[in-house]
């Protein structure tokens, strides 16, 4: 008998689904509009932060596709409401446990109607998914230290790679190249092509340099691996 009141404790006391959702960084993917297109918001729930994904102006190519940061709200009865920062104000919506993006309106044909969009749950997008049709489910994120914090983020699968400098939150696309066990080889697309080397096993970014130029000499940095970054990048930028 106190083996089950025990156990009737726990069960009692373990997170739901909804509850460890709501506890950690997650996605959702909705679709709406005429043509219905896709669109996107991450939530980190504990910093009351959001970045939404705009739909794209044609889905074919992904072309018109931008972001916006904003805060939530409040948390209650499994829906996160939460505001985007807009000019010259701001937009409100809801987004609830039943998987579904709701747009407050006027309930009057004259003016815009309550829009409800369904929606899926994914894992946090990665920052490499910007603007990408298919989602980076894999990548991996190093950390270096050159004049302050640089991220270098790769995906093998994707060959997607992208370079940031935190402290100018600047940024440039590249790609894999190839990829082994200890080694990731990616050719980015600094001012000029630039070969570079995420080494596992000595835990160094190795940027080689440009033949008879002083300006680009080959560079070492030592570098740690961290939890893959997010669109959650795009609300911290904003915030600089």
């Amino acid at each position: 008998m106190k083996r089950l009141l025990v156990l009737a404790l726990i069960l009692f006391l373990m997170p739901t689904p909804d509850d460890a959702a709501a506890a950690e960084l997650f996605s959702v993917r909705c679709e709406g509009g005429a043509p219905v297109r896709p669109y996107f918001a991450t939530f980190d729930v504990d910093a009351k932060a959001v970045v939404f994904e705009t739909p794209p102006i044609d889905v074919e190519t992904n072309f018109g596709i931008t972001t916006r940061s904003g805060e939530i709200i409040s948390t209650n009865d499994g829906k996160i409401e939460f505001m985007l920062r807009v000019r010259p104000g701001r937009i409100d919506l809801i987004f609830d446990r039943n998987k579904m993006m709701t747009w407050p309106g006027l309930d009057d044909p004259t003016f815009r109607p309550i829009l409800t969009h369904p929606c899926t749950v994914t894992p946090p997008r990665s920052i490499l998914s910007f603007r990408v049709r298919d989602p980076i489910v894999n990548p991996i994120s190093v950390r270096c230290e050159d004049k302050g914090a640089v991220y270098f983020t790769m995906d093998a699968a994707s060959k997607q790679a992208l370079f940031e400098r935190g402290k100018e939150g600047r940024g440039f696309r590249g790609e894999v190249t190839d990829a082994g066990q200890d080694e990731v080889t990616l050719s980015m697309n600094f001012e000029v092509p630039r070969r570079v080397v995420w080494s596992r096993s000595r835990q160094t970014i190795t940027i080689e340099g440009i033949e008879g130029d002083a300006a680009r000499p080959r560079t070492v940095m030592q570098c740690q691996e961290i939890p893959p970054r997010t669109m959650m990048e795009f609300y911290r930028d904003s915030q600089r």
